[in-house]
């Protein structure tokens, strides 16, 4: 696959796709929620019945990093690309199944050859991950994507409130696999876990664990006061111990009672561990590393950061490496999101992508 991308600082969604040309898919991305619909409309309006959908946040390609404006990731070469959307994401996004069904069926889906890259109103995730996996990761075909930072998404020219929009992609020349980067490890390599004995998961809020207020457990293991919680997430954040995986929790904030909200939900009974962070710079290359070996001519990237990760990499003056680094073998374009999407889980302050060969 071969990514091209155009951009406007102005968010002139004409500027942004002067360059373009002949595209078979296009993922873009606006700096605010009320530029979705103009830009939407316009790239429709350009390049009629190409495949399309976007939301709101900062976009990346290979090297370069876009903060403002629009930006236009076109990809083009040996795939065949199907867009559409699943309305009421947060309610009932099964309702629209079927489209998710005839998308596959147009590309012609084919197990390792085909997966679906999405993008979900913030607030969606949960049910909307549930439902595109409950039928991709039984069929074969990997997943992956993340979440606006807006209520709204934009698939084929329109825009759609709680939504989340997807392309189903075939790779005419080779496989597709979806991969999920976590920066994070076990402290000492034990897994010490905790069990939630008292949430509300539907307000992403976690009360106790192991019958303590969540805010105690998590002070006392790190030695650390409450004010330092917000901040302590881009070290120590939750996971979410799933089989032989785990799948990073955020801590948004802590309520007076001790209870704390996440960016994720948990559930009663489910098993959280505290993680500290990893070399994430020997992490990233085994990444790399891992892709190459995979996929023995990897192509392109398309990814999904967290927002997270992103400040904390540009915090550690590393975000342009990290950039760097990707592309160096393959074209590498994005999004920066405020949550990720891999197979079966939506999860936090991670890199999600699917690597085209």
């Amino acid at each position: 696959m071969k990514v091209i991308y155009g951009s406007s600082k102005n968010g002139d969604a004409s500027e942004a796709l002067k360059n373009v040309k002949s595209p078979e898919a296009l993922f873009f991305t606006v700096a605010s929620e009320d530029m979705l619909e103009d830009t939407a409309r316009e790239i429709e309006k350009r390049f009629p019945g190409v495949p399309s959908i976007g939301g709101v946040g900062q976009a990346y390609i290979d090297k370069q990093f876009f903060d403002s404006g629009i930006t236009v990731i076109a990809m083009s070469d040996h795939i065949k690309v199907v867009a559409n959307v699943l309305e009421q994401a947060s309610v009932m996004p099964m309702k629209y199944i079927k489209r998710l069904e005839d998308a596959v069926k147009a590309v012609g889906g084919e197990r390792g050859s085909t997966a679906c890259f999405d993008i979900c109103s913030a607030g969606a995730d949960v049910r909307a991950v549930t439902t595109l996996s409950n039928f991709l990761c039984r069929a074969g075909y990997d997943l992956a994507g993340g979440t606006s930072n807006s209520a709204a998404v934009a698939c084929n020219g329109k825009v759609y409130t709680d939504a989340c929009a997807f392309f189903i992609f075939k790779n005419l020349k080779g496989k597709i696999k979806s991969y999920k980067e976590n920066i994070y490890v076990h402290p000492q390599g034990t897994k010490k876990q905790f069990m939630v004995t008292d949430a509300d998961p539907k307000n992403y809020k976690i009360r106790t664990l192991e019958n303590m207020s969540a805010e105690k457990v998590y002070t006392s293991e790190l030695g650390i006061n409450r004010d330092k919680i917000t901040t302590q997430t881009f070290k120590n954040p939750f996971g979410h111990v799933c089989d032989s995986d785990t799948y990073i929790v955020s801590i948004k904030g802590v309520e007076a009672d001790g209870s704390m909200i996440t960016f994720r939900p948990a559930n009663k009974m489910d098993f959280l561990t505290i993680l500290h962070i990893d070399d994430y710079r020997a992490v990233v290359q085994d990444t790399i590393c891992n892709i190459k070996k995979d996929l023995t001519n990897a192509s392109a990237v398309l990814s999904v950061n967290c927002l997270f990760r992103y400040i904390m990499f540009n915090e550690d003056h590393y975000w342009d490496t990290y950039l760097a680094e990707m592309s160096h073998s393959f074209s590498h374009a994005g999004m920066v999101g405020v949550g990720e999407h891999y197979n079966t889980q939506f999860v936090n302050q991670t890199m999600c992508c699917l690597a085209f060969e």
